[in-house]
């Protein structure tokens, strides 16, 4: 029996530099936000505490040395660092991962999770990674737009990136599989030329020596033959969930879930379409230092439970045959998800991870899966997506037909219906192709309803589904699950409401 590797995610926005200089203030790194963070309701396990106050910096040698030797201490093989690499070669939060390539005698296996989203500041029109959207909502610097833009460029861009990534791959501590070193993509469904770029690294790769690259993908929506697995990237993937099946618990503005639920979604995920998928634990979740009262959680989690959810998860790890198993994150102290030792459970998390090792180790016989309830669970959870992706590409299947006819007509169906205004229930994808198409044809849409706000700009409200909101003439639901979702709104909404499919397909029969 061969047990995977345990990979922690590791943040490296704990040091100063310029541009946070900047943007946020002098001096600013996440510890700012874990400093200021509130409690907003009586369990609420904030602010964060660093074990002595060890507020530390990621530019000092002897704190890389530190988290090497906590980590082998307590059974973490490694570090996956968050890689940021934006337009024309901008690099940012680079200098952890530049100082270890220099610092060969620190023993930190590592790989990098190149996140490619733009960065922004909160309220921005587009999705991207915001770090202090709660300083924005006070006013600090009241600035809208891109902090630094994510674009691809062509082959020659390809190039650079691969050699500056390079130097890392042939070191020797670089986590490899099959000889391979493992990259992953946080947003691979984003990188509109991932095909191009990922066939030229490859043969960049045997060309500097290397066996080639192992890709993993993140949040993917369809498949990808480009990439060589996936990863259920937690908690997200379990929140998800959770909030589909209504578990979330309103407390004082703060979305809150049961760890306990968390464990039980994250055990019960299934493989990604037909990929080898890695999986990922998470000690806990809570992002309200960074998001305010607009944040979510988990409350309730405990050492004791995180090592059962690990050792769980590791076993399940070697029924699939995996080399590597993932912790979502070593230190992301702003989003509550930290293995390193605080001032209320000290050392309790690597204790567990420790433990959890110790006692998968000891098992002489990894469990059937094949008599397992939870294994049926995930293959329900696959079923659910597989139905959820297909409706999506059977409406956007009939919209792209529109588009070419030149028939697309949303107003056309309102005003048969005499709607002069409109709400967006569900602004992931889909819904966000209908606030654009609907702006076009200058209908006015009013605000959207969804579990996650502050991303579409100040003049585009976003309220969650169990506000109440202003009045509309109606609101169209874009996501999955048409009949709950207006089920529910019926009690407290009085308007008209729609399914997207049901719009698209009254224009396909004009």
């Amino acid at each position: 029996m061969i047990i995977p590797k345990i990979l922690a995610i590791y943040l490296p926005q704990f040091y100063e530099n310029e541009d946070n200089n900047e943007w946020w203030g002098k001096g600013f790194t996440d510890w700012e936000s874990v400093k200021t963070a509130q409690k907003y309701f009586s369990e609420h396990n904030e602010p964060r505490v660093p074990y002595y106050d060890n507020y530390y910096d990621l530019s000092r040698k002897e704190t890389m040395e530190w988290q090497a030797k906590l980590a082998k201490k307590y059974g973490i093989d490694g570090f996956c660092f968050y890689h940021y690499y934006f337009k024309n070669g901008k690099k940012e939060l680079e200098l952890p991962a530049e100082n270890l390539l220099k610092w060969k005698e620190i023993d930190m296996p590592f790989c990098f999770n190149w996140a490619s989203e733009p960065w922004i500041r909160s309220w921005s029109r587009i999705s991207g990674n915001v770090w202090a959207e709660r300083y924005e909502k006070e006013g600090s610097k009241g600035q809208n737009g891109i902090l630094v833009d994510q674009e691809y460029g062509g082959a020659l861009e390809w190039k650079k990136h691969f050699e500056y990534l390079l130097p890392f791959f042939l070191d020797k501590r670089y986590i490899k599989i099959e000889g391979k070193p493992v990259f992953l993509f946080y947003s691979p469904d984003d990188i509109a030329v991932l095909s191009e770029m990922t066939e030229l690294w490859r043969k960049l790769a045997v060309q500097a020596g290397l066996q080639g690259l192992y890709l993993i993908g993140a949040h993917l929506n369809a498949p990808n033959k480009y990439l060589d697995a996936a990863i259920i990237y937690e908690p997200r993937n379990s929140l998800n969930q959770l909030n589909e099946a209504g578990k979330a618990e309103i407390k004082n503005g703060v979305r809150c879930f049961e760890y306990k639920e968390l464990c039980k979604e994250i055990l019960n995920s299934a493989p990604i379409f037909d990929y080898k998928t890695f999986f990922c634990g998470v000690s806990g979740y809570d992002d309200t230092p960074r998001r305010g009262k607009s944040g979510e959680g988990f409350i309730h989690s405990s050492p004791k439970l995180f090592q059962k959810q690990m050792t769980e998860l590791l076993q399940k790890s070697i029924s699939y045959g995996n080399e590597l198993l993932f912790i979502n994150a070593w230190n992301e102290w702003g989003e509550g998800m930290y293995l390193e030792p605080d001032e209320t459970d000290k050392y309790g998390y690597l204790e567990a991870v420790k433990d959890s090792v110790k006692e998968v180790d000891t098992v002489e016989k990894t469990i059937d899966w094949n008599n397992r309830n939870d294994v049926m669970a995930g293959m329900l959870s696959l079923d659910y997506n597989v139905k959820k992706f297909k409706q999506l590409f059977t409406i956007l299947d009939k919209w792209l037909f529109l588009e070419q006819e030149e028939r697309v007509n949303f107003k056309a169906f309102f005003d048969s219906h005499e709607i002069s205004t409109v709400a967006i229930y569900g602004m992931a994808s889909l819904g966000k192709h209908l606030l654009l198409q609907m702006k076009k044809e200058k209908i006015s849409v009013m605000f959207g309803i969804d579990r996650y706000v502050g991303q579409f700009g100040e003049d585009f409200g976003i309220y969650r589904p169990e506000d109440y909101f202003p009045e509309v003439d109606a609101i169209v639901i874009s996501a999955y699950e048409v009949v709950p979702i207006r089920e529910k709104l019926e009690k407290k909404y009085r308007g008209k409401i729609f399914g997207v499919e049901e719009i698209v397909d009254f224009m396909m029969k004009k």
